[in-house]
């Protein structure tokens, strides 16, 4: 339940303009989880608003209760994340991992470690140079919105019989929910390959903190795979294939 006037850190993850000068805007916030409010007049040049929500800012917002949508009357920026409005590669990515955030989660359900994990993950893709090391970060976040939203794959026991997998597993199932091992792989149909060193980048990836993760560089193949078989696994869960990637492999080329 809401105050009529209340405040909370928010992710501008979506917006759409509406009348002569508003915006409703879609925000992800720690504690009320995915809001759709409305900031008045924003358009206008002399709004105080203008500048402070704009898509991927991280900002500490003061709402209004109101009728159809909450209403906008504060905005202090906390991270104005500026690359990723200015750089197209980076402009991509941020419109991924907004698009990942609002099709995997539910209007008003929170969950703060997931803002916590967008944050960060916005943070490195911002201010890292590398591309490889940015594709690393975006694959650290498909992952682990993955467990964050209760869908963890299987990457320590086989998906299907759990048993402990070995470095010769070599299958992924995203029906069943992660790598089989070599028995139970005979049996399933619809999998994908996965390599050893994409096998280690993915429980590398499972273990370690966003901040020791962005300095890897691994091999771009490896990457491409952990792509391939996390696209997938989100693919099964959405039942769909998120906008955003198409500009995003067409950027990347």
């Amino acid at each position: 339940m809401r105050d009529r006037l209340y405040t909370t850190e928010a992710l501008i993850i979506r917006r759409s303009d509406v009348g002569e000068a508003d915006r409703i805007l879609t925000i992800y916030t720690p504690q009320y989880g995915k809001l759709s409010v409305t900031a008045r007049g924003v358009r206008k040049m002399t709004s105080k608003l203008a500048g402070h929500l704009e898509l991927f800012i991280h900002t500490h917002l003061q709402l209004a209760k109101g009728r159809s949508f909450d209403v906008v009357t504060e905005s202090r920026v906390v991270q104005p994340f500026r690359s990723l409005r200015e750089d197209l590669s980076r402009i991509s990515q941020g419109y991924y991992v907004a698009e990942l955030l609002d099709q995997m989660t539910a209007d008003e359900s929170d969950n703060p470690a997931l803002f916590r994990l967008t944050c960060e993950t916005l943070a490195a893709l911002d201010v890292l140079d590398e591309v490889v090391r940015r594709d690393v970060i975006l694959r650290y976040y498909e992952l682990h919105t993955l467990i964050l939203s209760g869908y963890r794959p299987h990457l320590f026991h086989c998906a299907n019989c759990e048993r402990e997998l070995s470095p010769e597993a070599d299958r992924y199932s995203p029906t069943t929910g992660g790598v089989l091992c070599q028995q139970c792989s005979n049996s399933e149909p619809r999998t994908l390959p996965i390599k050893l060193n994409t096998f280690k980048l993915l429980r590398y990836l499972a273990r370690m903190p966003l901040e020791t993760v962005a300095s890897l560089a691994p091999a771009p193949e490896t990457v491409h795979e952990a792509r391939a078989v996390l696209k997938a696994s989100l693919s099964q869960v959405l039942e769909r294939e998120l906008k955003s990637t198409q500009f995003l492999n067409l950027v990347r080329g």
